[in-house]
């Protein structure tokens, strides 16, 4: 009996040290599997509740939020797979997915949660995958632009016009940035928007329509004194 645990130990030994290590060089084998996984990712995105056309931004958000955490775990564990057959192969391919990822999440940032410095890290984020990667150069620029209100769009805005034309002129502010309140049957809001200068301006509504606009809503910070 002796005489065959040798060779089946070799044997065993040798299967071990046989089987292939990961690939570092970009390989089909590979990539489609990532395709088939990504195509999965696209149906579960497709499969999740869309906003009505009607919905208020709150909603927008909370159904935005809902859906990310409803596929999350296999999201992430995506992103870190592919991930690890860009940084083992350098693959083009991977470079280009996790690149257009970052500036997919990167607009949901920018387009419904106007989180702009957000938005611009992962536009960023974009480019250490694909450095040449155009879309990402130009969100990054739209983004700069509508990080803070400008005094020629924001002069642009008149009393009488309601919540919809004032966000084609100024855009939305960050969701906690609006404050809203109930008075008789009324509801009176507010939309702040930061300034270059580290102030903020500021348009009331009332039921929806404008009633007054403050350009110096908030004065910047005082600048640091040296002692």
């Amino acid at each position: 009996m002796r005489k065959f645990i040798v060779p089946l130990l070799l044997l065993l030994t040798s299967a071990v040290f046989a089987s292939p290590a990961a690939s570092t060089r970009p390989n089909d084998r590979e990539w489609s599997l990532i395709a088939a996984d990504f195509q999965w990712i696209q149906t579960l995105r497709a499969a999740q509740k869309q906003p009505a056309p009607n919905s208020t931004r709150k909603e927008q958000i909370e159904l935005l939020l809902e859906n990310h955490r409803k596929i999350e775990p296999t999201y992430v564990a995506f992103v870190d797979k592919v991930r690890d057959y860009w940084e083992r192969t350098g693959d083009p391919r991977a470079a280009t997915l996790l690149a257009n990822e970052k500036i997919a999440l990167g607009d949901e940032y920018m387009n419904v949660l106007s989180r702009y410095d957000k938005a611009i890290a992962l536009y960023r984020a974009a480019l250490e995958f694909d450095a040449a990667n155009s879309i990402a150069q130009q969100r990054i620029a739209l983004a700069e632009q509508k990080r803070y209100v400008s005094m020629s769009s924001f002069a642009t805005v008149k009393t009488g016009m309601k919540e919809e034309e004032v966000r084609k002129l100024v855009g939305l502010p960050r969701e906690d940035w609006i404050k809203q309140v109930v008075q008789n049957n009324r509801v009176y809001s507010v939309w702040i928007y930061p300034k270059s200068d580290g102030g903020a301006s500021a348009i009331y509504f009332d039921n929806g329509v404008v009633y007054h606009t403050n350009w110096n809503a908030a004065a910047p910070p005082a600048p640091a004194t040296s002692k």
